[in-house]
């Protein structure tokens, strides 16, 4: 039998967090061993006491754990925690503002049993407010075993990285110690990266077992604030930093992925430069943003990539204010495809890059 270890964060969701746990209880079928492991992370309202309340009246076959941080640690730390303490074959994180579907965990288990020891299975999402999903292009269960596809599809986009919704292979997180850096914000990105980095296989669901509540006071919402805009470009300054550091094994993949990953990283920290546009900032937090983003163009230089260093140069003054412009803004993606695809066809001209 399967085991799977579901992994909950909680702070300050008292709004959403008896939904969370209700649709976590209700999952009637469940052919598996079920543990779930809820941490609080020191939460200021009273989530604490429904979650108390609902696992005492709870009288099913799930195992509920609950873990108290000492001091408030951030989403990073508590979902360390929550894997670090997890003792199932596979690992399912869920942010406790969020809900599964009903038979959610029928599904997940199903294709893991069709598909014994493959390292991630991925369900569809929901978005609460706007309807739509997040897997658009499949109609029934994909199985990936080239890591050349999913990779690329990842670098993409084509594959969300938020790290919830996903049964991960618990050993495999441990074996290559992919944990989630702390004390940053949008630490799913480049974790993600980390971890597609080591899959041999992945499933796509098109079954829509995940709900994404558009939370006015989740991390996203809040990143165009001033309070949380230094927070932010620190944020896309170390993650950008921990891709830097991990570049695209040559020897994994036959497909040169160099293209793919630069860009991979310029559009991230185009992020960050609107963020910046808004919050001009000349202190050190601002310096580091633009050394990084420095950093990116030298490496694109450093690979030989010319029409790609050029592209990269919308992350500086003065072509970032280019992304004012609503034209500019509705078709960066466009632009980005047509110059990887450019790009890429000069791939014979560059050996398999390596740092």
């Amino acid at each position: 039998m399967i085991s799977i270890s579901v992994i909950i964060p909680i702070y300050n969701v008292e709004q959403y967090v008896q939904r969370c746990l209700e649709s976590v209880m209700a999952q009637d079928y469940i052919d598996a061993s079920i543990e779930c492991i809820i941490i609080d992370d020191c939460s200021p309202d009273k989530s604490m006491d429904i979650v108390r309340r609902m696992i005492a009246d709870y009288h099913g076959e799930i195992n509920f754990r609950i873990i108290e941080h000492d001091k408030n640690m951030g989403l990073s730390a508590v979902r360390n925690t929550g894997l670090q303490n997890a003792v199932g074959d596979y690992v399912f994180f869920i942010d406790s503002d969020d809900y599964l579907k009903p038979d959610s965990f029928h599904y997940f288990c199903d294709n893991l049993k069709r598909h014994p020891g493959i390292d991630m299975v991925i369900g569809n999402v929901e978005k609460c407010t706007e309807g739509d999903t997040l897997i658009r292009d499949i109609q029934k269960p994909c199985l990936i075993d080239d890591c050349n596809v999913f990779f690329s599809r990842m670098l993409h986009h084509q594959i969300y990285l938020y790290a919830w919704n996903k049964m991960i292979r618990r050993d495999l997180l441990i074996e290559h110690r992919i944990l989630f850096e702390k004390g940053i914000l949008y630490e799913d990105q480049s974790w993600s990266y980390l971890l597609f980095s080591h899959l041999s296989s992945v499933l796509l669901m098109p079954e829509v077992t995940y709900v994404y509540e558009n939370n006015p006071s989740s991390i996203i919402n809040t990143t165009f604030t001033e309070d949380n805009a230094y927070k932010v470009i620190r944020s896309y300054t170390k993650s950008t930093l921990i891709l830097l550091d991990n570049p695209p094994n040559p020897v994994r993949y036959k497909r040169n992925m160099v293209v793919d990953y630069l860009l991979f990283m310029g559009n991230y920290l185009m992020n960050g430069v609107d963020v910046l546009s808004r919050f001009p900032m000349t202190t050190l937090t601002g310096k580091a943003f633009y050394a990084v983003r420095l950093k990116l163009l030298l490496r694109s230089l450093r690979y030989g990539r010319l029409l790609l260093s050029c592209f990269l140069l919308v992350l500086f003054s003065p072509l970032c204010y280019l992304q004012k412009l609503r034209f500019f803004r509705r078709h960066y993606y466009n632009m980005e495809s047509v110059v990887n695809i450019i790009a890429h066809l000069t791939d014979f001209l560059h050996r398999k890059e390596t740092i």
